[in-house]
């Protein structure tokens, strides 16, 4: 059911930047018929990035098309956030996002399954990221520690925060504050989902200072 929802999820984004790129074809077309071509050269600079964007979602359906039994293990914190940021690590550069790392202790684990916990993490990063855009220095936290028998994953940034109409609609079906197209076809409804089904909980807030928040819990070894 939960690979349904991705899916669904996948197949909506997709829909979003595939209508935009059409539109931004035929009227590339229109302004070269009509000599103008610095509009034309535009409209073809929305198009190059918005197949950028749907390489990530490609990125995405890679991760899941490995072969997984849906068996939950015990993975490195550590392992699961290096390998979500080795796949946003263009997008970061790209964004000049600062992202500091604070795991304690640094051999801290927790029981998941090792493709969904860190496409839900690539999920939130890609969301701070989105968040940061216009931030003149964008900065993202990610901080583990242990929180009783849980391990304790927090991702921040330090964006304009989410307002708090949004914040009791996050978690709803294909809820966005994003442009078309710039989504990565793993809704915040998906991510709750996949963290239930691992005995875990994710909780958003907006810190006092500005920016959010994501908070997962999910049970450790230790």
């Amino acid at each position: 059911e939960t690979l349904g929802q991705i899916s669904a999820g996948i197949n909506h984004e997709l829909n979003q930047p595939l209508a935009a790129i059409s539109s931004y074809a035929d009227n590339c077309r229109q302004f070269f018929l009509k000599g103008r071509y610095d509009d034309a050269a535009w409209n073809m600079e929305q198009i190059g990035e918005l197949t950028d964007r749907m390489a990530q979602i490609g990125v995405q359906l890679k991760a899941f098309s490995r072969k997984t039994s849906g068996e939950i293990e015990i993975i490195p914190v550590h392992g699961a956030i290096d390998g979500a940021l080795e796949i946003l690590s263009p997008t970061i550069k790209k964004n000049k996002v600062n992202i500091v790392i604070d795991i304690d202790p640094e051999d801290l684990e927790f029981f998941a399954n090792h493709v969904f916990i860190q496409q839900v993490i690539v999920n939130l990063l890609s969301n701070a990221i989105h968040a940061v855009e216009t931030v003149e220095n964008p900065i993202i936290r990610i901080v583990a520690r242990v929180n009783d028998s849980m391990a304790q994953l927090e991702i921040m940034d330090n964006g304009p925060g989410i307002s708090k109409e949004n914040l009791d609609k996050i978690f709803e079906p294909f809820f966005t504050t994003k442009k078309s197209g710039h989504g990565l076809g793993l809704g915040l409804t998906i991510t709750e989902r996949i963290i239930k089904e691992m005995s875990g909980k994710i909780i958003v807030e907006t810190e006092r200072n500005g920016g959010a928040r994501f908070i997962i819990l999910l049970p450790t070894p230790l």
